[in-house]
């Protein structure tokens, strides 16, 4: 089949931008990985990044042109002109791209043809992100891209990557002319004010001391203090809803772990909802022993695309009720990803030192059996793998536990001899037969039990049998309308989805304070009812280097292991620094913060 038989010229009028169209991606390109107009581009590899982003893919010829050797800055007006003369593909240009994919020379381009060039390098695209390149432009649906089609995929890609710097530069000046308006405002109430929360009794009004505008590359200034009520004094700003009997329920239980390189993980969920409904959704740890540390855990709600790729941040359980962190919101028919969340102050890495080793088989003869310590504590386990408290485990849910403690997944095979050994209720394993499992290990194995060991240390026991490196937990969400369906999903991260997540909830809440450290680097503070959370945005287009110290707060513990922190954000970023608690909630607390941008 001819390529030329599909050329369409309105294609390529849709690729060249007129006169002001051009001006206008100079300016959105310019503001946003530059910044100010008046500031000159510093380097070709800046230049380079600007063009690509605005659609250009110049040649080293072309580049040498526009950056000699004697070149050191190149200014708006420059750039302009370049923008000019670098047009974007003309139909030459386009042919032979799409002969260069084309490898077979057939007149199509398939999946496996475009895969090979956007996931192998350059900017690399995920495969999702490829078929739905595809899918979104493939009129005949026959899964390859014929010319016109090809065409019509440059231009939505264009067209989507304009939008996305446009809604962005707009986030940025609508920041910009916020923090403006909020130091203009501050200026004219003084250099210091009380600050408030009309929930929280008096002893709690927070005062945030503002620092001056020093234009020294280190700034320091008087600290950021307030002081919040014992968490007990706190009353509950949340009630269940009244006819919650009566909603649709479903739930399950999950796990807190460490990975070997201290990074929580745990399970994550997908929340399923066929129709729009109120929901109110709970998350609480779980105590299996008398002596359990308690800790925070939180439950974040992101949407998910039917890619599999996690979307807008929704809320969180954000409102404190006892052990329970709760949620009432509205939600829309869809899929959503269900994160949880602690903070990481409660929840750290063993360090205690453990003298003695529990004793897990004893010889009986020929025979080894489980000690009663051994056995308290499988109990335990099965506990906390057995997801839907239903007293049994499925297949999927002793999967899960093979993955965590094995690193491998129950196939056929390995089903089939749990089903031909060990006790099983309506297919599902039962207690009885998880014991006789792992008594069944220690009898191959002749009583040796590093392999016991193995899965308990996975597990989160220490030598001692102490649970101290796990916290289970357990999350329920009532819908009004109709039954959601949710679904368990393996022990993992919560990555950059729940980095974003934090940082939005931060910003989006009525309980956050915030710091401008520099015109274009701001601390926010964020109080709940019993944890603050610490994010800097930095809005400027060069890196910021901040360093916060809380050494002088009161009744405080932090996520990290001391007091201080020294946090490089990205340029047009916000990051989550750290989190505090308090050491005993019987006991107001006082976060006491010098900040210092170097």
């Amino acid at each position: 089949m001819s390529v030329k038989s599909f050329k369409s010229a309105s294609n390529f009028s849709a690729l060249n931008p007129d006169e002001k169209s051009i001006d206008d991606e100079c300016r959105m390109t310019y503001k946003l990985i530059v910044g100010n107009m008046k500031d000159n581009i510093k380097s070709k590899s800046q230049l380079v990044q600007m063009l690509h982003h605005a659609g250009r893919n110049p040649s080293q010829k072309s580049l040498k042109t526009y950056w000699k050797d004697n070149t050191t800055s190149l200014t708006y007006q420059d750039f302009c002109k370049i923008m000019k003369d670098e047009k974007v593909m003309n139909e030459r240009e386009l042919e032979k791209a799409f002969k260069k994919i084309d490898v077979n020379g057939d007149g199509f381009i398939t999946y496996k043809e475009l895969k090979k060039v956007l996931t192998g390098r350059g900017e690399k695209m995920s495969e999702s992100e490829v078929k739905s390149m595809i899918k979104e432009v493939d009129e005949d649906g026959d899964e390859k891209l014929n010319y016109t089609e090809f065409c019509k995929m440059l231009i939505s890609t264009v067209e989507q990557c304009k939008k996305k710097g446009a809604d962005k530069l707009s986030r940025i000046e609508h920041r910009s002319k916020d923090s403006k308006a909020k130091a203009d405002s501050s200026s004219r109430r003084g250099s210091s004010r009380d600050i408030k929360n009309d929930r929280r009794p008096s002893s709690s009004e927070s005062k945030i001391r503002r620092r001056d505008s020093s234009s020294s590359k280190t700034k320091k200034s008087e600290p950021v203090q307030f002081t919040l009520p014992a968490v007990t004094r706190v009353a509950p700003r949340v009630t269940e809803p009244r006819m919650l009997k009566s909603w649709h329920h479903v739930f399950s239980k999950g796990c807190f772990h460490f990975e070997e390189n201290g990074s929580i993980i745990s399970h994550q969920y997908l929340l399923e909802l066929p129709t729009a409904s109120t929901v109110w959704m709970t998350i609480k740890p779980s105590i299996l022993k008398p002596d359990q540390k308690v800790i925070d855990t939180l439950l974040f709600i992101v949407e998910q695309n039917d890619d599999g790729t996690l979307g807008e941040y929704v809320g969180y359980t954000h409102l404190k009720n006892q052990q329970k962190f709760c949620l009432n919101k509205s939600l829309k028919a869809g899929s959503y990803r269900l994160i949880p969340f602690t903070s990481g102050c409660l929840f750290k890495p063993r360090t205690r030192k453990i003298k003695d080793k529990a004793k897990l088989v004893e010889q009986s003869g020929d025979e080894y059996q489980l000690t009663k310590a051994f056995r308290d504590t499988l109990t335990d386990v099965f506990e906390i793998i057995d997801l839907d408290c239903n007293g049994l485990l499925s297949r999927d849910e002793f999967s899960l536990f093979q993955l965590r403690t094995s690193g491998e997944a129950v196939d056929d095979d390995a089903w089939e001899v749990v089903e031909e050994n060990f006790e099983l209720k309506k297919g599902e394993l039962t207690k009885k037969g998880f014991m006789e499992l792992n008594q069944m290990e220690a009898n191959d194995e002749e009583g040796d039990t590093e392999d016991l060991w193995v899965t308990l240390n996975s597990m989160g026991f220490a030598d001692d049998l102490k649970l101290d490196e796990a916290c289970p937990y357990r999350i329920d969400i009532y819908t009004e309308k109709s039954r959601g369906r949710l679904k368990v999903l393996q022990l993992q991260m919560g990555g950059r989805a729940l980095d974003r997540a934090v940082c939005e909830s931060v910003k989006a809440t009525e309980d956050v304070q915030s710091s401008s450290i520099s015109q274009d680097v701001t601390a926010f503070y964020y109080t709940g009812d019993s944890r603050v959370t610490v994010a800097i945005q930095n809005q400027s287009n060069s890196r910021a280097v901040v360093k916060l110290d809380f050494g002088k707060s009161q009744n405080c513990v932090s996520n990290i292991n001391d007091m201080e922190r020294t946090m490089q954000i990205p340029p047009t970023s916000m990051k989550v620094v750290l989190h505090l608690l308090p050491k005993d909630e019987e006991e107001d607390w006082t976060i006491k913060c010098y900040e210092t941008l170097n």
